[in-house]
């Protein structure tokens, strides 16, 4: 339902939403657990990957009424009101308003009747609704009000608890009890609501791989409505409670399940010292080189060269690191070993809690060449095959109850494998595609046509979701960038690019949505970012104007209207990102002669030149406006919460603001010292060198921020902020132009 609808309406329906003198219990049912305290959190004590899902429901029904309690106990100012009373079934008991958890997975066929009945539901409404979803309803029973958080799973309940906190005045703008929103409401009786919602997308959330959330930041996470991260996270009953989705997979599948410098796990026949491990269940390799290194053991690579690419005539182990050359994947020896310890993975090994299988090849990679290969297709064709086989062994381990879960698989549609297939696909193919549109612009609309490389994009992408002709017809995962590794942590505003491109992607197909390398702390602006993302995915209609008014007056108070500016200039400062990071600054480093060699990005505009991007000076200026409206904002924050809300969005302003300011005097220096040696001109050098000193400075200060580009994953952290310039060298470059001062 849209919000729009329940704004006005709700402070005067729902914001008197409970009790009156005999106060509103909430009921939920524990079972098996003996109280409600214990089920909510026993997280630890669950099972999650049985089939019996008794627990599961109890643990995080009874971890929502909690949260239910918690927050409706602060918003109303009575601490001894809404009591938790353990109650199965759908039993409502006379005597003062009720509030009743359930989910329709935890009743028999008969219940679920009975309670489409009693809500004036359509039979089979709410148990078609899709993962998630979950339906909030007050009925009158007696004389009494009852309202029913019912979820189509227990997760869904979780998120109608939730849901009904938000239409009462929570918000969670960021982890964290400093961003909590919870506002004090005159509570008197329960109201009439009748919500029915099931989200947009159906994943929602931050692609990662690495260890690095932490409790708030995942219950932040779930107070959103987002399910989507990652099985390297500690603490997996504590996702499985809030149900997050934990996926698994990266570029070092090779290196992990077949890595060509790993030693031979079987019992070669033609090596010796190696009796003791298993029978080798392959044939003897007729290019075996044998202990070719001298270091007394055989590796893959020596056992099976004909397993591994075949690039300028000969077989070479072909990884270096996560990029390189993928092995021979028409070879059937290595497909069955690569697809083994893979599957194995899952079973018992560091992916046994997964859900989502991210079935990626190397980065970039390059493909074997053999004829063999040659045969299977395009890169793309030949990375669906390896798709589909890894998703028939899967289910094969699934039928001999080896894997007591479902799993899916998402393949890449990225770099090498971007062009969609060239010929049909395998019968019964069930994978995902996760389409990657990696150093985008974000100056212009994904679907602007004026753009040449989001048209290229959307060319791709129509290949994949909607041209008629296509043979991929699965489902569509839309992976972003919103802090790609280049990008080091800036303090980038998405605001209208999502409000544009959100819908325009679930209008292209894609039903599941991630960014990667998000950061996990120091959010400052990026809250906005990433609570904006939470609400456009549950609903893609979302109303964007009033989400964003909304959010400042909540967020920042009376310094709202000057924070709104300054997010939209932020927008516009760093809207040219890609150009800046992944064109810029590493013609800087490189000491490039021509610097603006792109329409995208020049230096100010010229009638001789195509111009359709900001310019540096137009981003220079935005910079500039971002700092005088956020000077204003510490100068109108009363409160503070608000006044250090405002403090963490100006210190990571500052690091994007000096990092601009650097490359800016950077380019002046090269300019001059340029102009100089041409003309020998004094002027030229003392500018040249007045820029020099200022660029030294700004490295100092750079160097000084090691907060700024922290939170992230490795790829997208840097040891301080002069690092994540990528333009550390062009210091070097003008002090060479101009050598030693003149005396």
């Amino acid at each position: 339902m849209n919000n729009r609808l329940w704004v006005a309406a709700m402070l005067v329906v729902l914001a008197g939403a409970l009790v009156a003198s005999a106060g509103t219990l909430i009921l939920v049912d524990p079972a098996p657990f003996p109280s409600v305290g214990a089920a909510a959190a026993a997280e630890a004590k669950v099972n999650w990957l049985d089939a019996d899902t008794t627990d599961d429901a109890a643990c995080t029904l009874c971890f929502a009424a909690l949260e239910l309690q918690r927050c409706l106990r602060r918003m109303s100012g009575r601490a001894d009101d809404f009591a938790i009373v353990s109650s199965a079934g759908l039993d409502t008991p006379a005597g003062g308003e009720r509030i009743r958890l359930t989910s329709m997975s935890r009743l028999t066929p008969d219940e679920q009747k009975s309670l489409a009945d009693l809500l004036g539901v359509a039979a089979g409404r709410l148990a078609a609704l899709r993962p998630g979803g979950y339906c909030i309803k007050t009925v009158a029973i007696g004389g009494d009000r009852a309202m029913f958080v019912v979820g189509v799973d227990r997760v869904g309940t979780l998120y109608a608890a939730y849901d009904l906190l938000y239409r009462l005045g929570c918000r969670w703008f960021a982890p964290g009890e400093a961003n909590e929103e919870i506002p004090d409401l005159k509570l008197s009786r329960l109201r009439e609501a009748d919500v029915i919602e099931e989200p947009a997308f159906l994943t929602r959330g931050f692609h990662a791989w690495e260890d690095r959330g932490n409790p708030d930041f995942l219950l932040w996470m779930a107070r959103n409505r987002l399910n989507y991260w990652c099985v390297e996270q500690s603490n997996h009953p504590l996702l499985h409670k809030l149900g997050i989705q934990m996926s698994c997979g990266a570029h070092d599948a090779q290196a992990r399940f077949l890595n060509p410098a790993a030693p031979y796990p079987y019992d070669c026949k033609a090596f010796t010292g190696d009796e003791a491990k298993l029978q080798d269940p392959y044939r003897p390799s007729s290019d075996f080189q044998g202990d070719a290194d001298k270091d007394g053991k055989l590796s893959i690579f020596e056992a099976h060269p004909e397993w591994f690419a075949l690039a300028g005539g000969k077989r070479i182990p072909g990884i270096r690191g996560d990029g390189g050359t993928n092995f021979c994947t028409s070879n059937p020896d290595a497909t069955t070993e690569f697809f083994k310890n893979y599957v194995q993975a899952l079973i018992d090994g560091p992916y046994r809690d997964a859900g989502v299988v991210r079935f990626w090849t190397l980065d970039g990679g390059k493909w074997c060449q053999c004829d063999a290969c040659k045969a299977l297709g395009t890169p793309t064709d030949r990375n669906l095959l390896l798709a589909h086989r890894l998703d028939q062994e899967i289910k094969k381990a699934g039928a001999e109850h080896k894997i007591n879960r479902p799993i899916i698989i998402r393949f890449l549609a990225y770099a090498d494998v971007l062009q969609p297939p060239s010929r049909p696909l395998p019968a019964g193919f069930d994978c995902t595609a996760t389409f990657f549109p990696i150093v985008r612009c974000y100056v212009h609309r994904f679907d602007d046509p004026a753009c040449p490389r989001n048209a290229n994009y959307c060319r791709q992408l129509a290949g994949w979701a909607t041209d008629p002709r296509r043979h991929y017809r699965g489902q569509l995962c839309i992976g972003e960038y919103y802090n790609v590794s280049g990008y080091k942590c800036l303090p980038i505003c998405y605001m209208h690019t999502m409000a544009s491109d959100i819908p325009y992607f679930h209008k292209a197909g894609a039903r599941h949505f991630h960014y990667m390398h998000v950061t996990t702390g120091n959010w400052g602006n990026k809250a906005l970012t990433n609570y904006q993302m939470a609400r456009q995915l549950w609903d893609v209609k979302t109303d964007c104007e009033e989400l964003w008014a909304d959010y400042f007056a909540r967020r920042y108070g009376g310094a709202a209207p000057t924070m709104r500016r300054f997010y939209e200039s932020l927008e516009k400062m760093l809207s040219n990102v890609s150009e800046l990071k992944y064109g810029l600054a590493r013609r800087l480093n490189a000491g490039a002669e021509d610097l603006f060699p792109t329409s995208h990005l020049r230096y100010y505009r010229h009638p001789k030149l195509a111009c359709d991007g900001p310019t540096l000076v137009e981003i220079l200026q935005s910079t500039g406006d971002c700092r005088s409206l956020i000077g204003q904002a510490l100068a109108v924050a009363t409160d503070e919460r608000t006044k250090a809300r405002v403090a963490e969005d100006e210190r990571l302003f500052t690091y994007g603001e000096r990092t601009l300011l650097y490359y800016d005097a950077c380019v002046q220096a090269l300019q001059f010292a340029r102009m100089r040696v041409m003309d020998k001109a004094e002027v030229h050098d003392r500018e040249a060198r007045r820029q020099l000193a200022e660029a030294r400075r700004l490295a100092d200060l750079l160097r000084h921020d090691t907060a700024s580009t922290k939170h992230s994953s490795s790829h997208a952290n840097a040891s301080d902020a002069f690092a994540a310039t990528y333009a550390a060298g062009a210091l070097a470059h003008i002090e060479k132009l101009l050598g030693p001062p003149r005396r």
